[in-house]
């Protein structure tokens, strides 16, 4: 059963320990990467990072990464929204469906707004990431047209409050 858990000390290395293929290093932060960037965001922006393990049973086998952001704050998203900054499953476990189950987490928890009041799911990837594009078709979000800084391509999917 898939659940996301947060990122403690206990699960820290084995977030750390994960990869993707060759292919996917260019759609997907490093892990270690990632989760400084969380930590310089919590200790110096106005969006505190949301940050999860992803869990199969005991195992860890991804990591996801959420900001809530004001639209005011905000170059690509005109609305107040929960951001998908990073999510990555694991070499080894691709292709389980584990990626499907733990996004329908993922949105399971940003509709708690944890961190308050949102109007929609944003996020962004790369144009030739095809797994991510599907992924993300699948769950209903659509293409703003925007392209972002990093020639990304902007997504959301409207939430209700």
């Amino acid at each position: 059963m898939v659940e996301l858990k947060k990122i403690t000390w206990e699960n820290f290395e084995q977030c750390l320990s994960l990869g993707v293929t060759d292919n996917q290093q260019d759609f997907v932060e490093d892990n270690v990467y990632a989760l400084a960037q969380a930590y310089v965001a919590a200790t110096n922006d106005k969006f505190p990072p949301i940050a999860y393990a992803i869990y199969n049973d005991e195992t860890v086998v991804g990591i996801v990464i959420l900001v809530h952001k004001y639209a005011k704050d905000s170059k690509y998203y005109h609305e107040n929204c929960y951001e998908v900054v990073s999510f990555m499953i694991g070499l080894q476990y691709q292709g389980k469906g584990y990626g499907k189950e733990a996004f329908a987490k993922v949105i399971e928890v940003i509709k708690t707004f944890p961190e308050g009041k949102a109007k929609a799911i944003c996020l962004s990837y790369d144009p030739h990431n095809d797994t991510a594009r599907h992924l993300y078709a699948s769950y209903g979000f659509i293409e703003t047209g925007v392209i972002n800084d990093l020639g990304e391509v902007v997504a959301k999917l409207p939430i209700a409050t």
